[in-house]
């Protein structure tokens, strides 16, 4: 993978993202998520208010690349992504992170 800077990056990187979020069937936030960001940087990226970062835009490229490219249906997608449960039993949570650590 080549190094990619935010000089490299094109006029229309909007337009980009948010054709990358759709093909793959995301929500803002599920694709944030995919890309380790926050669902604001999404948003403010697609709505021309800010520009990705360098790893940002390097990831959202080669998600791209896998969309355009797999003839095969295997990109990712929300459901294949995990779900984050901020309300459950703080016991159960320490069961399994003691489990997976164990």
């Amino acid at each position: 993978m080549s190094s990619v800077t935010l000089s490299d990056l094109p006029s229309d990187y909007s337009r980009r993202i948010k054709n990358v979020r759709g093909a793959q069937g995301l929500t803002q936030a599920q694709f944030a998520q995919l890309l380790g960001v926050s669902y604001a940087s999404v948003n403010r990226w697609e709505n021309g208010q800010s520009r990705p970062n360098n790893l940002a835009w390097s990831r959202i490229l080669e998600i791209e690349d896998s969309t355009t490219h797999d003839v095969t249906g295997d990109a990712p997608t929300a459901s294949d992504m995990p779900s984050l449960d901020f309300a459950a039993d703080p016991n159960t949570v320490w069961a399994v992170a003691e489990a997976h650590r164990l």
